[in-house]
């Protein structure tokens, strides 16, 4: 047994960038990307969404009260890449087939802190781990959604390996989808606030998430052009150097 520890919480939070930076950095080449425009763009991009977190928090809150969960916002990712990427001149498609297992490495890594803090808790269990905030032994969701995550990036790192990494992968809304079922399911696990029939907050994000996967998963060529794939003619293995 233990008390909270913020500190662990947030050291977590911090691995959980660490790891994401090291690994882009790396997988860029994959691409054949330049790593440090991928890390330029995420490193703008992740601040705006998460700015946007806030507010969309606000909104739905009847501009009463300010939150965060940053699962909320995985849809609203390749809209605030979009720009960024022209900006610059990254090829877009590839980038965000890159970018699609990132949200689920933080997640995955930053997520297992939450034990430390005792947060995002699932429902009272004997076998559990010990909660600091509650006092007591509660089922630990947060390693299963943990796990759940790294399955994600397995499955679409292979489905990126599968289409030679080229940019008519659609690993974004392939993601979105994924992430978005099993969270769906996994809120159920969760001892937060049901709206109605045992569904959550959380849980709504979740199927909207699946939803809009699906949507541009079947789409996505209409609505991003293959010929985003042009936006630079910059993007090549020398930029590696």
């Amino acid at each position: 047994m233990f008390e909270q520890m913020p500190f662990v919480y947030y050291m977590f939070h911090v691995l959980g960038f660490v790891v994401t930076f090291v690994f882009m950095y790396f997988y860029a080449k994959k691409f054949n990307l330049s790593s440090w425009r991928v890390i330029a763009l995420f490193s703008i991009v992740y601040p705006l969404v998460y700015g946007f977190m806030y507010v969309q928090y606000w909104i739905e809150s009847g501009f009463t009260s300010w939150g965060n969960n940053i699962v909320r916002c995985f849809i609203w990712i390749p809209v605030f890449a979009l720009p960024v990427a022209r900006l610059l001149k990254i090829n877009y498609r590839k980038s965000m087939n890159l970018i699609s297992v990132i949200p689920c490495i933080i997640h995955a890594v930053s997520h297992i802190g939450c034990i430390f803090e005792g947060c995002c808790y699932g429902y009272p269990w004997e076998y559990g781990i010990w909660n600091p905030a509650h006092h007591q032994y509660l089922f630990p969701i947060q390693i299963v959604e943990s796990l759940v995550a790294v399955l994600i990036i397995v499955f679409v790192m292979i489905y990126n390996h599968n289409n030679e990494y080229s940019d008519k992968a659609k690993s974004y809304p392939l993601m979105l989808m994924l992430f978005g079922s099993t969270r769906f399911v996994l809120e159920f696990g969760r001892d937060n606030q049901k709206l109605f029939l045992g569904i959550s907050n959380l849980a709504i994000h979740a199927f909207v998430m699946f939803v809009v996967g699906l949507f541009l998963y079947i789409f996505y060529d209409k609505i991003f052009k293959i010929s985003i794939e042009n936006i630079s003619t910059t993007d090549s293995i020398q930029e590696q150097k």
